[in-house]
């Protein structure tokens, strides 16, 4: 057991409040004692059950030292372009003490990365290692059950699709539920020395996002337009805007396979759903 009781959650919103859902779980059995969750000041916070919301003024470091004071893990799921506020807690937890902080990754393996949203992921971990907050980090590839939007062009519901490359790359996909339930079962059973400054990386499903758009016709009896973007074209998106997350994505989805390992097994009784069983239906 990591001896970890009081957990916080900065950002409970697309990940966060499953991963929050699942530590009330473990408060409900007795392996944790506390559930903080930080809310933006003015906000209205829609988590039901035992936990605890504050709410925190970001811009206030003090207000957030009040918020973390007694936690022992901090997990930031905040937006790739909210990274500013993530600092901004960690350097707090690390002025009360905070034993373990968790950087929001939830997505493909952000070590080494040369371009886009990872590089800025993976200077967080550089700050943290420079400001001596120990830190783990959880790479689960795409969210199986909410990775089909509109504002990437992955909406399956509209009967129109883009992808980058030719779309039979198998990529790691993990539904948020299958996240959440590995993340809080390995920071509450893991020895806290096997925690620190290291990452997780699980997959729930290896599948193409060919494979994905055919598994959506025959569920659906709908075909899909599909229409495949060459990496030479997102290339030239990238150089035009640099902030073009759609076409970033669209890269990471095209150039980057499987995950060359998993530590699904550290979780023995663990269970992921199949990508086809988290596909929007309408």
């Amino acid at each position: 057991m990591s001896g970890y009781t009081h957990f916080a959650v900065a950002g409970a919103g697309t990940i966060g409040s499953y991963i929050v859902q699942q530590l009330l779980k473990k408060k409900a059995a007795g392996i944790i004692k506390e559930v903080v969750v930080l809310s933006r000041q003015g906000s209205t916070s829609t988590i039901q059950g035992d936990a605890k919301v504050i709410q925190v003024d970001y811009s206030n470091e003090a207000s957030i030292m009040h918020a973390l004071t007694g936690v022992d893990v901090v997990i930031s799921t905040v937006p790739a372009g909210a990274l500013d506020v993530q600092w901004k807690v960690a350097m707090a937890a690390k002025e009360v003490d905070v034993k373990l902080f968790v950087p929001s990754e939830f997505g493909g393996i952000s070590e080494g990365a040369s371009e886009g949203f990872l590089v800025e992921k993976a200077n967080v971990q550089a700050q943290l290692k420079a400001l001596g907050l120990p830190y783990t980090a959880f790479y689960t590839g795409a969210f199986a059950d909410q990775f089909w939007e509109p504002f990437i062009n992955l909406d399956l519901t509209s009967g129109k699709v883009s992808i980058g490359g030719d779309g039979n790359k198998p990529f790691p996909f993990t539904s948020r539920t299958d996240i959440a339930q590995y993340v809080s079962y390995v920071l509450t059973h893991l020895p806290s020395e096997q925690l620190k400054n290291r990452s997780f990386t699980i997959a729930g499903d290896n599948k193409s996002f060919n494979e994905v758009f055919r598994a959506y016709e025959e569920k659906t009896g709908k075909k899909l337009e599909v229409t495949y973007i060459p990496i030479s074209e997102l290339d030239a998106r990238i150089a035009a805007n640099p902030q073009d997350f759609p076409s970033l994505l669209h890269k990471v989805l095209a150039t980057n396979g499987p995950f060359v390992r998993t530590d699904n097994h550290l979780y023995p009784d663990w269970n992921p759903s199949p990508v086809f069983d988290n596909l929007p239906i309408a």
